[in-house]
């Protein structure tokens, strides 16, 4: 048996949660003997990248990928997949590039859900039907996601998917100063959200990412735009932070919903706590922190009294740990595809 993943966004050139999302996949299964190879999109030189991995990364490339993506991924995936090829596809659009592929080899066929890829969806796509027919499971990376499978009338199997993310020991002699969004900078980040909280505070604030709502923001003295980092570096800051914030919102047509909010996990996983808003699958990664009931008008007392809370880091860590990590992902994962 081998694992393929498909993925379009996969570092270092691709950054954000499904990039930070396959990383994680792809060495966890490693880590355990399991024969995986990744299939990418290509960007930049990326040898120094791929030499550091274990595993094979094959790199795409093709014209007009958001349009012609599936086309691009299945040309790319045709030698490597045959009956023993277990198929993980980080969104349903890859996954329709490789379904004559399925179909003719009888490979198993899993299909990642992270957000977007739903949420932004009004009704099913005849090619997200065409998914559904031929897909073992559908592995949403939240409840929420899972929700929006049956609202667009996709009855698969399913199961909701942990993330893979390291779990560091905790480093007790750090200090942590102000608040941290690390998140692409679209409209609908809560960017305005998410300074006016730290404004609030009289707290400083490091905003980790770079989108068109970049517009949004004047660096003062109090905030600090950092723009894209590696993931490496981007983790320090949310491990050097009293917490990290992500205050999402939806499009005026109630579309767009974040599907989880992969950076809160990260930064609960380093012992910073986490504030998050009652948007999509964020309250799931959220976990035991604070959840904003109007994050246009937050209490900011009782913010003020969870960033006192001198347990509130340990119990995220506890937290994360219960629910996600490398084996509680293979686990689900290996159940799904079985």
């Amino acid at each position: 048996m081998s694992w393929l993943l498909l993925t379009q966004d996969f570092p270092p050139n691709f950054t954000g949660g499904v990039a930070a999302w396959a990383d994680d996949l792809a060495t966890a299964l490693d880590a355990v003997g399991e024969d995986i190879q990744v299939l990418a999109r290509a960007g930049r030189a990326t040898d120094a990248f791929d030499e550091s991995r274990t595993y094979a990364i094959h790199r795409i490339r093709g014209r007009s990928w958001g349009r012609l993506q599936g086309l691009w991924t299945g040309l790319g995936a045709l030698p490597h997949i045959g009956r023993d090829t277990r198929i993980i596809a980080a969104t349903w659009r890859l996954a329709a590039g490789v379904l004559p592929q399925v179909r003719a080899t009888g490979a198993t066929l899993l299909v990642a859900c992270h957000g977007s890829d739903l949420t932004r969806l009004r009704s099913p796509p005849a090619g997200l039907l065409r998914v559904a027919r031929a897909t073992h499971h559908f592995l949403p990376v939240s409840r929420f996601l899972s929700q929006e499978l049956d609202r667009l009338g996709v009855d698969t199997p399913r199961q909701v998917l942990p993330m893979a993310l390291a779990l560091p020991p905790p480093d007790q002699t750090r200090s942590r100063r102000g608040l941290v969004l690390v998140a692409r900078l679209t409209p609908l980040k809560g960017l305005e959200r998410t300074v006016r909280l730290a404004k609030g505070l009289g707290l400083p604030l490091t905003v980790i990412g770079d989108g068109p709502a970049r517009t949004q923001l004047s660096t003062t003295s109090s905030v600090r735009f950092l723009g894209r980092l590696p993931r490496a570096r981007a983790l320090d800051h949310l491990a050097s932070a009293r917490a990290a914030v992500l205050l999402p919102q939806v499009d005026e047509d109630g579309t767009g919903a974040e599907g989880l909010g992969l950076c809160l996990l990260e930064a609960a996983a380093r012992a910073t706590p986490v504030i998050g808003c009652r948007v999509g699958g964020v309250p799931e990664a959220v976990g035991p922190g604070l959840v904003l009931d109007d994050a246009d008008h937050p209490d900011l007392d009782q913010v003020a009294r969870f960033l006192d809370d001198p347990e509130a880091g340990a119990r995220a860590r506890a937290w994360v740990s219960d629910h996600h990590g490398p084996a509680h992902t293979l686990a689900v994962l290996h159940e799904a595809a079985s």
